[in-house]
């Protein structure tokens, strides 16, 4: 692995990471969030973001030997705190919102997707895994925008596009986490720069998908 592609790719998935903080924070501020609740979401993404790279980028805290069984169950976790934290704190703005507002920011994932295959390319991540993942992230923001679309066009397959969009965007995570923890973690280990994914832009997007599937349940 040659460590100036190795820190360039953690640049980007950093910025990305960094991208779609802010996207979720419009999100917030489209839905008519206090001003008071913005500043508190943007500290709280701000300080992870730091925390993530302290502990991933300064390799701290985990243990070099960690097992991918356990960081499996870190990881889901951490989703599931921070998806609850999310949908705490945004009750009362996802009333404000629609399918298309959501859906624009799991369009992001194309960038995901985009620095996953670079990664691939450098060798940084093995290329079928970097193909597989590169390609469902992909896929799944391409699905996520069409969606969108739909629903601002008022297409009649609206709500048959944005199932198709949440289906793939799910199986999507599943296949990252559980390609990273058991598939290839003998290649990235517990410090890898994936990781700013998993922990970072993975809560988010499922915290997206919960409130899409919630908006569908009740049409």
């Amino acid at each position: 692995m040659e460590s100036i592609f190795y820190q360039n790719t953690t640049y980007w998935v950093l910025f990305v990471d960094i991208v779609v903080a802010i996207a979720t924070l419009w999100l917030f501020k489209t839905g008519k969030a206090k001003t008071k609740t913005l500043w508190t979401v943007a500290t709280v993404f701000a300080l992870t973001i730091f925390f993530m790279h302290w502990l991933f980028g300064g390799q701290n805290l985990l243990p070099e030997d960690l097992s991918g069984t356990w960081f499996y169950g870190i990881i889901l976790s951490g989703a599931l705190l921070v998806v609850i934290l999310l949908e705490l704190t945004s009750k009362k703005v996802m009333v404000n919102l629609g399918q298309e507002h959501i859906q624009i920011v799991q369009g992001l994932r194309v960038f995901v997707g985009g620095g996953f295959l670079m990664e691939g390319v450098v060798n940084i991540i093995p290329g079928w895994f970097s193909i597989l993942d590169g390609y469902f992230h992909i896929a799944s923001g391409f699905l996520a925008l069409l969606g969108a679309m739909a629903y601002l066009k008022h297409w009649k397959e609206k709500n048959v596009l944005l199932w198709i969009a949440n289906i793939v965007g799910l199986t999507d995570i599943l296949v990252i986490v559980t390609g990273i923890c058991f598939w290839v973690w003998s290649d990235i280990g517990p410090f890898h720069n994936m990781n700013y994914v998993a922990f970072g832009i993975g809560p988010i997007l499922l915290w997206i998908h919960y409130n899409s599937i919630k908006k569908l349940l009740k049409q």
